[in-house]
């Protein structure tokens, strides 16, 4: 190869891979942005005051909606299951699916009440293999002496729209936590008595 073929070689292939980090980075623009404005819109959600069953009632169908369109419940619960997801049957997959969908919705709304006050700073966005990681922190503005808390958040694209598949506090990933349960419950009793596991804790009011 002559040299200027070289030359030529190495100049298209760091053109390449510039064009590449600059993808990687409108994604992970894109990605943070996203999340900031539903986060957003959930924040002001729960700051308006209700008063009376009807309008608590109302506010959590708008918050239930926003979580429709933050999460990726399906690939959520993918995840969540990991290896059983092999041996559960289409209906066992859905009732999965479903149950846990109501689970996360409960435990996510309990926890925008006791952080409404929270603020919430965005450090990072990286864009990797299976999506984007946005980092934030979150920090209490009426305690001050509150530490902050890391909350990341795994996103991928799901038709062309942004979803989160998994969400750390603190280092403590949401899918690891509920497939470390899940798979403890199925290898001593099955999906079955996972699900029943599940259905046992929603009408209780308690989270997994």
């Amino acid at each position: 190869m002559s040299r200027l073929l070289s030359m030529v070689l190495s100049l298209v292939l760091a053109l390449a891979a510039l064009a590449g980090s600059a993808a990687h980075a409108q994604d992970a623009s894109a990605a943070q942005a996203y999340l900031r404005s539903q986060h957003t819109q959930v924040q002001q959600l729960m700051r308006h005051p209700v008063r009376g069953t009807a309008a608590v009632e109302a506010r959590k169908t708008q918050l239930t909606h926003a979580l429709s369109e933050l999460l990726d419940y399906t690939e959520l619960a993918h995840r969540a299951l990991g290896e059983h997801e092999a041996q559960a049957t289409p209906a066992q997959r859905a009732a999965f699916e479903a149950l846990l969908r109501q689970l996360v919705e409960r435990s996510y709304q309990k926890s925008l009440e006791s952080t409404v006050d929270y603020e919430v700073r965005y450090v990072s966005a990286d864009a990797g293999a299976t999506g984007v990681t946005v980092r934030t922190v979150a920090r209490s503005r009426s305690n001050g002496r509150e530490p902050e808390v890391s909350i990341d958040y795994s996103l991928h694209q799901v038709a062309g729209a942004w979803r989160v598949f998994d969400v750390a506090t603190d280092g403590v990933s949401l899918v690891r936590n509920y497939r470390s349960q899940f798979h403890r419950i199925v290898v001593r009793n099955g999906i079955d008595a996972l699900l029943a596991k599940m259905r046992e804790r929603l009408a209780n009011e308690g989270d997994l």
